[in-house]
């Protein structure tokens, strides 16, 4: 199966290397959708909008309503040193820690500041409308990823849940080995 990835904000295309190292056919086209974080709330709009996956796999992905305001992160993207900004940006709650360096010169802050500002739709109320196999994964030390999970994977109809531990947010990057397991017996299955 080939897969289609999508990185969540401050994301790369490399991101994904490690499931092109464990043997996944990762590209622009594919069989298999796969969201992380802000790329889990876009590939779900894609889904619900009509997209054709033969599954989707959400990693560390909101579905209710956002309950934060996210404008003074959007002001310190478009004005802040870089350093100190991904500084206090890795230092979130919700990453438990995990660092993953981010150079300037590979966003632009604009884009970054507009991502914050934009609100994606939440997809709780009609998560019952997507009919293929999902796969949910959060980590175990991301309380608030674990409850949206449980809710989604409840309410989506054919739902896995999965989740992870020694990892927070960013799974993918913390725990690799964990999310190729997952998806191999995900996939496996179909």
């Amino acid at each position: 199966m080939r897969i289609v990835a999508l990185h969540g904000f401050l994301g790369l295309p490399s991101d994904w290397d490690f499931l092109r190292d464990a043997g996944f056919s990762v590209g622009g086209a594919g069989d298999v959708l796969v969201g992380y974080s802000r790329g889990g709330r876009l590939a779900l709009q894609a889904l619900l909008n009509g997209a054709k996956y033969d599954a989707a796999v959400l990693i560390s992905t909101r579905v209710s309503p956002a309950t934060e305001s996210r404008e003074d992160w959007a002001q310190r993207f478009e004005h802040d040193d870089w350093a100190t900004l991904m500084r206090d940006w890795n230092a979130q709650p919700l990453f438990g820690g995990h660092v993953l360096p981010r150079r300037e010169e590979d966003f632009d802050r604009a884009e970054l500041a507009r991502q914050l500002r934009e609100t994606v739709p939440p997809a709780l109320p009609r998560l019952h409308e997507i009919a293929i196999p999902t796969l949910w994964i959060a980590g175990a030390r991301d309380p608030k990823y674990v409850a949206e999970a449980r809710i989604a994977a409840a309410r989506a109809p054919n739902a896995t849940l999965e989740i992870v531990e020694g990892a927070a947010h960013r799974v993918p990057w913390e725990r690799p080995d964990a999310v190729v397991a997952a998806l191999r017996a995900f996939l496996g299955a179909r």
